[in-house]
């Protein structure tokens, strides 16, 4: 499956084949809890000198573990990770979420039915 975005490649609103409610644009970004405020390599502050701080995909996962240090989606939300779809909307989806289905929402054009989430 190829992700909604690739580097250096720009994409239409065409390209979104699966219509843009059902792709995941952005999403909150795990930091470990000691490293709250520090930038760099440590990815806890978007730089775009670092790209692998701010290119996290689905197959990354989810966690709400604070003290993960990988490069997840995650928060301090009690079960819960918010994510910015394609269509404007942000929706607080379950850490426990169908990992297909998280896969699904992380993609541009699969041509597969989404199923609920």
């Amino acid at each position: 499956m190829t992700g909604p975005f690739q580097l250096g490649t720009p994409q239409r609103v065409a390209d979104f084949t699966d219509g843009l409610s059902h792709v995941i644009f952005v999403g909150e970004k795990q930091v470990h809890i000691d490293r709250h405020g520090y930038g760099g390599l440590d990815c806890s502050i978007y730089d775009g000198e670092y790209p692998t701080c701010s290119g996290r995909g689905v197959s990354n996962g989810l966690t709400t573990n604070p003290r993960d240090a990988g490069l997840k989606f995650g928060s301090r939300h009690t079960g819960v990770v918010q994510f910015g779809f394609g269509d404007g909307r942000v929706q607080a989806l379950s850490v426990n979420i169908d990992r297909y289905t998280f896969e699904l929402l992380g993609t541009r054009g699969h041509g597969q039915v989404v199923p609920n989430y």
